[in-house]
């Protein structure tokens, strides 16, 4: 079967680009508009579905960080759950101690994880490769270590949030689900977590082609190239991990919106490790792929830990086909999960090398073709 041929710029090449965006975009918006419309599709009627959905949305943007220090520019950075809990406990200290709102904490956390990403990212221009991986992932190890530490400031092992009946998001009387009841304070974190999301993916959009982004590739495909032709590689660097940590900043505040609690336990190595392992999956080097990494890192857990003891939420066909499995895996509990997990990634390195977009890009390239339109070609039709 032959692929169907899109000249670029054409009308069936925009309809091809904009049809699938605007589904994502119907998707998004649907959500909030529910509780008017009154069907409730994944059983987003419920506070904490909403909250889980938030959840995504704030661990994209930390994956979204993990691709501009890994994916873009090549460094292997394992400690983006230290700047994660940053600015989570940045924000939650400043709500719960000083009474600020949720939104005036955010440029305090961009400052104070850009800083840190500083104070990481010029040290790091002096190594790379595992040197490098073992370096920030020490960051991640004796960050939870620092919380308990300063527990006067932080609340140590017992955690820090502020007390239940204060610092609530509350949605304006002008959105359309203020009176949605339970559900009006997590759909209001959503659409401050849309807005904000949608803002840092255009950035880094825009980041990555611009100069600074063609710096950032050209450094990550060869470094001794790009020295040669004049790209400063050590700036460059440290503003990866620098942006990188304000993205994870922004993330723990997001997290923080979602829920106002923090403490150590959720900062350290494991989420630093799963923060890579979702970046893996969704595919190194693409955007868009930091929104499957964190699909895959909150729900494939979730729906693993229910359909090991209860498969009856699953699709017909599927539960007969994976029965077997999940007997198998029953007898660990809970570390049922990480055995699933594990050779789901295996499985999936061999069958999708790329991680999941690069192969979603392979199929659909199977199926349209792209001509790109020559610049020579538009200029002999504007002269004719």
């Amino acid at each position: 079967m032959m692929p169907i041929t899109l000249r670029e710029g054409s009308v069936g090449h925009r309809i091809y680009v904009i049809v699938p965006w605007l589904f994502v975009v119907a998707a998004i918006v649907y959500v909030p508009l529910a509780p008017d419309i009154g069907w409730f599709p994944g059983s987003i009627d419920k506070a904490a579905r909403i909250g889980q959905l938030n959840e995504l949305i704030a661990y994209a943007v930390a994956i979204l960080g993990l691709q501009l220090v890994i994916g873009y520019s090549g460094q292997l950075s394992l400690g983006q759950s230290a700047f994660v809990g940053l600015g989570a406990y940045t924000t939650v200290i400043l709500v719960a101690d000083h009474h600020w709102s949720y939104l005036a904490t955010l440029p305090v956390s961009i400052a104070v994880c850009c800083v840190a990403g500083l104070i990481v990212g010029v040290p790091a221009t002096r190594v790379k490769g595992v040197y490098l991986a073992i370096v920030t992932l020490l960051v991640a190890f004796v960050f939870p270590s620092l919380i308990l530490r300063f527990g006067w400031l932080t609340g140590g092992p017992n955690g820090k949030g502020p007390a239940r009946t204060e610092a609530k998001l509350l949605p304006p009387s002008w959105m359309p689900f203020a009176d949605a009841g339970r559900l009006a304070g997590p759909l209001w974190v959503y659409s401050i977590s849309v807005v904000l999301a949608t803002l840092l993916f255009l950035l880094t959009r825009n980041i990555i082609r611009s100069r600074p982004g063609r710096a950032l590739i050209a450094m990550r495909d060869y470094e001794a190239s790009a020295t040669a032709v004049g790209i400063n590689v050590g700036l460059y660097k440290v503003f990866a991990v620098a942006a990188s940590a304000v993205f994870g900043g922004l993330a723990g505040s997001m997290l923080m919106m979602n829920r106002a609690y923090a403490i150590d336990a959720q900062y350290g190595t494991r989420l630093a490790i799963f923060l890579v392992v979702g970046l893996v999956v969704g595919g190194a080097g693409t955007i868009s792929g930091a929104a499957v990494g964190a699909f895959v890192y909150l729900f494939v857990p979730y729906f693993v830990s229910q359909w090991t003891f209860d498969q009856s939420g699953m699709p017909p066909g599927i539960r007969q086909v994976t029965a077997p499995l999940f007997v198998w895996l029953r007898p660990a509990g809970g570390e049922g999960v990480g055995i699933f997990f594990g050779l789901l990634l295996v499985l999936l390195m061999f069958v999708l090398p790329g991680g999941f977009i690069d192969g979603v890009r392979r199929l659909r390239a199977r199926v349209v073709r792209v001509v790109p339109r020559p610049a020579w070609l538009a200029e002999t039709s504007s002269s004719s």
